[in-house]
């Protein structure tokens, strides 16, 4: 169960690995889209008219640090139909990487299918699964899910997030915030208030790393599409033809934890448009 594919960016090395992946119809993700609007795109659904759900995550190794993006489901029940139980830890090892190793975690945002990993449950407590790494959050991501009572529940407070506090491996930190010379934080609001994501610049060299700045590869072309988890759709769009526009821009590698594995590929000029074009 899961995989893992190792790209080279330069002189650091970004890893793709697959937490679990789900299957489901266009119109249960992306609800304002009409049905026929999808008559163009077969191509990126499956036998069954389904999208596939990529839950993937990102090792970066830049300067000698091992940097996780996003820590993926996690090992509790699932609130949409996974294909495969999750695997993230195992798939790291198989990778050569255990979760001491990691010296850092950034998240793009705070949705409950990227911090899932954060912890795991010992003797009926939620203890940090990266207990050496500094856990990066943009701060007005932090403050809007820790706003409210229901958003900290959403946020899956107690279980993924309030263990990191405590343990005093939380760094709050703002706008474009350099992780390494290597890898810099990009602003990309709109799916949640402080969403981010992150460009891996090395030996001229480039790939972003998108979170959910988009879901799927239609939406390289149609970036006007927002899925119903975007909390401002009106954000979401310009951030997402913003980044695409300067992903095609600088010939950039896209990287993509919800693309269908492993998630990397080019924006590329077509009729009328721009285009997915997958790598390899």
């Amino acid at each position: 169960m899961g995989q893992f594919q190792r790209t080279q960016v330069g002189n650091a090395d970004l890893i793709a690995l697959q937490d679990s992946w789900a299957a489901m119809p266009p119109s249960m993700f992306f609800p304002d889209v009409p049905v026929d609007a999808w008559a163009p795109y077969g191509e990126f659904l499956d036998g069954d008219g389904n999208l596939t759900l990529n839950l993937g995550t990102w090792l970066v190794v830049s300067e000698g640090n091992t940097i996780l993006v996003d820590t993926g489901l996690g090992g509790r029940p699932a609130p949409m139909p996974l294909k495969e139980e999750t695997a993230l830890p195992s798939v790291m090892e198989a990778a050569g990487v255990k979760p001491g190793d990691v010296d850092i975690v950034l998240f793009t945002h705070l949705h409950f299918d990227h911090t899932g990993w954060n912890t795991v449950d010992e003797n009926g407590a939620a203890v940090p699964l990266f207990p050496n790494a500094r856990h990066v959050v943009q701060q007005a991501e932090w403050d809007y899910w820790t706003g409210s009572d229901e958003l900290r529940a959403a946020a899956q407070y107690d279980n993924s997030l309030g263990p990191i506090e405590s343990a005093d491996l939380l760094d709050l930190v703002e706008g474009e915030h350099a992780v390494t010379s290597e890898l810099v934080t990009v602003p990309t609001p709109g799916h949640t208030p402080g969403h981010v994501s992150f460009v891996l610049a090395s030996g001229g060299e480039r790939a972003y790393l998108i979170g959910d700045a988009a879901h799927q590869p239609v939406q390289v072309r149609e970036d006007g599409w927002c899925p119903g988890a975007d909390v401002d759709k009106v954000s979401s769009t310009a951030s997402r033809k913003a980044l695409f526009a300067r992903i095609e821009e600088e010939g950039a590698l896209i990287a993509s934890g919800h693309f269908p594995f492993p998630g990397l590929g080019h924006a590329v000029a077509g009729d009328g448009g721009r285009d997915w074009q997958p790598v390899g």
